[in-house]
């Protein structure tokens, strides 16, 4: 299975003058730099978190539908699925949405449909998109805690951007950071 950001959020849950204020960063000389780590701490703890903040759009690509009818979808919260289409031998060919059935909140997300209904890829490998809209909605949507492990995150990468690593060492989350998103994180039993 392979995930590809279709579209990309809109905005970043947290504005660029609340985090220079948290920072206590006057004038616009660093503004770049200050967006730049807010992108990358909010994208590491999406990965992480395996969810999306702000909406945005996805592509699940999957070599085969999974024989149960139903699979757990590798990012959430899912607010729509947008499309479903089949690389047959044939051609491509788009699949009715009225087929599926989402539980989009679920932790993790889920997608179910009536086993033995949908088209067979022709191709071996990522025959199937499915297309889906992800995210808790707007910034004001996404929870103070993701909020604020993104402050956290983004400030101590911007006062620790002279760091080094040296041979496999590597510079760790703060505990704090990992303690605010641990109840968002999706636990797989194997």
């Amino acid at each position: 299975m392979s995930l590809i950001l279709t579209q990309p959020p809109a905005a970043e849950p947290l504005a660029l003058a609340d985090l220079k204020a948290f920072l206590k960063v006057e004038g616009s000389e660093e503004d770049g730099l200050i967006q730049s780590v807010a992108a990358a701490a909010r994208a590491h703890l999406e990965a992480l978190t395996g969810r999306a903040f702000v909406t945005q759009g996805w592509r699940i690509c999957r070599d085969a539908w999974p024989p149960a009818g139903r699979m757990a979808l590798p990012i959430g919260p899912i607010a729509s699925l947008d499309a479903v289409t089949v690389e047959t031998a044939a051609g491509t060919v788009s699949v009715p949405l009225a087929r599926f059935r989402l539980d989009g909140a679920a932790l993790p997300p889920r997608l179910g449909w009536q086993p033995g209904s949908l088209p067979v890829p022709g191709v071996p490998l990522a025959g199937i998109a499915i297309d889906v809209t992800a995210g808790f909605g707007a910034p004001v949507a996404v929870p103070p805690a993701l909020v604020q492990a993104v402050r956290l995150l983004a400030a101590y990468w911007f006062d620790n951007r002279s760091l080094v690593t040296v041979g496999h060492e590597v510079a760790v989350m703060p505990r704090m950071v990992a303690d605010l998103v641990a109840p968002f994180v999706a636990r797989r039993l194997a």
